[in-house]
């Protein structure tokens, strides 16, 4: 007998990361349909609504989720929470289990297979990228590195032929000319990816537990630096 509508059940991918997110809809192993979000940054106030389309107009009930792939990090602070609290929020409500899918996985995807040794670099200011070295195997990237806090020096040691990251990354710092810069609009990572990464994890047993989900920072928050810098200084001048 065939499910009643309400019995039905999707997947979902969100990605809120950086500057431009996405929301991914999915039914099994099928993407049904995806939304952008406008690049104003502005995921607090479109996510749930954007969610919420997708989900109705595909004819689903709102907490009929069995699974949401989210992108982790490293990425926008802000972007990240709004993601991972939405995430949260949908797997308590429905019993989804939870993919956490690393940002930069999902950016390289983007790379041309015919490149090898690729690095992926977000701005993370103060001359440093967050950073993470690919290579392409027969069909897949694997990732040689975790994400990390770098310079472009600490970059190079790991011998890349080519990077991609926005066009701060790209046209501002300073990377030999041997080494590629990829176009700045491949460091965008999109929600179908995310999906479909998530998926994979979701199918391999790689999942999180609601309550254990955390954004994947590599550095804390620059307000939280400079009041750890502020307790430091405070602690040693009253030595």
């Amino acid at each position: 007998m065939a499910d009643s509508m309400s019995a039905k059940r999707y997947n979902l991918a969100i990605e809120t990361s950086g500057r431009v997110g996405g929301v991914c809809l999915g039914a099994g192993d099928a993407v049904l349909g995806s939304e952008r979000l406008p690049a104003q940054q502005r995921h607090a106030i479109q996510l749930m609504p954007a969610i919420d389309r997708l989900v109705r107009t595909n004819g689903f009930e709102p907490a009929a989720c069995e699974a949401v792939c989210v992108s982790v990090g490293p990425g926008s602070f802000t972007g990240l929470r709004i993601g991972v609290t939405a995430a949260k929020a949908l797997a308590r409500v429905s019993g989804a289990t939870i993919a956490a899918v690393p940002t930069l996985d999902a950016i390289v995807e983007n790379v041309p297979a015919d490149r090898r040794r690729v690095a992926v670099c977000l701005n993370a200011k103060r001359g440093q990228c967050f950073t993470g070295i690919y290579e392409r195997g027969d069909e897949t990237w694997r990732r040689v590195t975790e994400p990390n806090l770098l310079t472009v020096e600490q970059v190079m040691a790991h011998e890349p032929v080519a990077v991609v990251g926005d066009e701060h990354v790209i046209e501002r710092l300073d990377w030999p000319g041997s080494i590629e810069r990829l176009d700045p609009r491949m460091s965008e990572p999109r929600s179908e990816v995310v999906w479909r990464l998530g998926r994979a994890m979701v199918s391999a047993g790689e999942v999180t537990d609601a309550y254990a989900l955390a954004p994947m920072y590599v550095r804390l928050p620059e307000a939280e630096e400079v009041w750890q810098n502020k307790e430091t200084a405070a602690r040693q001048a009253s030595r």
